[in-house]
Parts: structure tokens; C-alpha cells; sequence
């Protein structure tokens, strides 16, 4: 079967384009935010967070939903269909497993870092979920008929959402902030300030990028 939705993953697809939005925002930033408040006892902001994540990320959710109302109740196919959703889930998945990898090498995070759950969240639940919904609604929207000016305008604002988004990391690449704290899972917490600055990130961090409101003691 080449046609369809993923089993459970794509139950979001098919209850139109709010309910579509409204769960890529739970996954990020809003999963994202309640873990930091939660087991990381702060507050993510843009101080801190990473630009892609919260402004760059709801910019997929737009997307997303723009794809699920060209789709309409149509099953999506072809490209779109069931085995390239779930091959492009599995491709953002290896992905993130790639650049955790890679940033711990290069020094861009501690390994303390990379195990906060923010960051195990991101590259774990992130990068597969929306790379299944982007891709299947995404594509699918683009793919869907229509010659109206709505329709036209609907693939155009797709296009436009995934490139913000783009543009959006590429700005964060080249301004590092601190993303994920150093955190002990012994204490389920952050290591206790001040944090050396012993990556990329922490000295970011350490040299004036701010820091998000605290929640709690450390």
C-alpha cells in the first residue's frame, strides 16, 4: 500500500488543518518548553532558545496546516503516500542521531548537555515527527490539484514556511546560545551553577547570551 496515513502518526493528518497545527506545536516548541520547565527548571526563552525552535518551528506548523487544507479528505499518495512519509521520518531520524553525534565531537555541546531532555526530546521526537507530517503534508499539499488563486497561494505560503524556516537555523548557526544546560539525571536537574565553559555553547553562554528565568532552586 502506497497511498494513506502512518498508523497512529498520521491520526493528526486527518482531523484538518488545526488539529494538524495544534500537534506539531505540542512537539515543539511547546514539548520543548515543558521540559524545560519540568525537569529542567527554566524557562526557555529567546535569550537561551534557539531562534529555529521557537519562531523557526511554528513556522512548520503553518506549513503543516497548509498542507493538510490543500490535501482536503484526500488520502495522500505518490510521493506523498505512506512508505516515502515514512522513509522521511526515518531519514530525519538517523539525521538527528547524526548531528548528536557530530556536535558532541566538535565540541558545540558537553555530554552532560546532550543528554538534557530537551535535547533528547529534539533529536529523538522531533526530527522523525515533523519530518513524517512536513513531508506527507507538505508534499501532499503541493501535489493536491487546484488552479485557483487560493490554491496557488496555498503552495506558495508552503514553500514560504519551510524557507523562513531554513533561513531561521542558518541564522542560529552562526549565533550559538546555549540550548540545553548541563544536566545531572542523578538529581533530575540542571548541574549547579556557574558552568564552565567547556563548549561552544556554554561559552556563548558564559560571555553575555543571558540567561533564561530560573524555576526553583538549582
Amino acid at each position: 500500500m502506497s497511498g494513506g496515513f502512518l498508523p497512529w502518526l498520521g491520526v493528526p493528518l486527518r482531523h484538518g488543518p488545526w488539529v494538524a497545527a495544534l500537534a506539531v506545536l505540542a512537539v515543539t516548541p511547546g514539548g520543548l518548553w515543558l521540559l524545560a520547565l519540568v525537569l529542567e527548571r527554566r524557562l526557555m526563552g529567546f535569550r537561551t532558545g534557539f531562534v529555529a525552535v521557537l519562531l523557526g518551528d511554528p513556522l512548520l506548523a503553518v506549513a503543516v496546516a497548509l498542507g493538510v487544507w490543500r490535501m482536503g479528505t484526500a488520502a495522500p499518495g505518490g510521493p506523498a503516500g505512506l512508505w516515502w512519509g515514512l522513509l522521511w521520518g526515518g531519514l530525519w531520524l538517523c539525521f538527528g542521531l547524526v548531528q548528536w553525534w557530530a556536535e558532541l565531537r566538535a565540541g558545540f555541546f558537553t555530554r552532560q548537555q546532550a543528554v538534557a531532555p530537551t535535547k533528547i526530546w529534539h533529536q529523538l521526537v522531533v526530527y522523525p515527527l515533523l519530518g513524517y507530517w512536513l513531508w506527507t503534508a507538505g508534499v501532499g499539499g503541493l501535489l493536491a490539484p487546484g488552479a485557483q488563486l487560493r490554491d496557488a497561494t496555498g503552495r506558495v505560503l508552503i514553500v514560504v514556511c519551510v524557507a523562513g524556516w531554513a533561513l531561521i537555523n542558518g541564522y542560529d548557526r552562526r549565533r550559538p546560545k546555549l540550548g540545553h544546560p548541563p544536566y545531572d539525571w542523578r538529581r533530575l536537574r540542571p548541574f549547579p551553577q556557574p558552568w564552565p565553559a567547556s563548549s561552544r555553547s556554554l561559552r556563548a553562554y558564559r560571555s553575555g547570551t543571558g540567561a533564561d528565568e530560573p524555576v526553583g532552586r538549582r
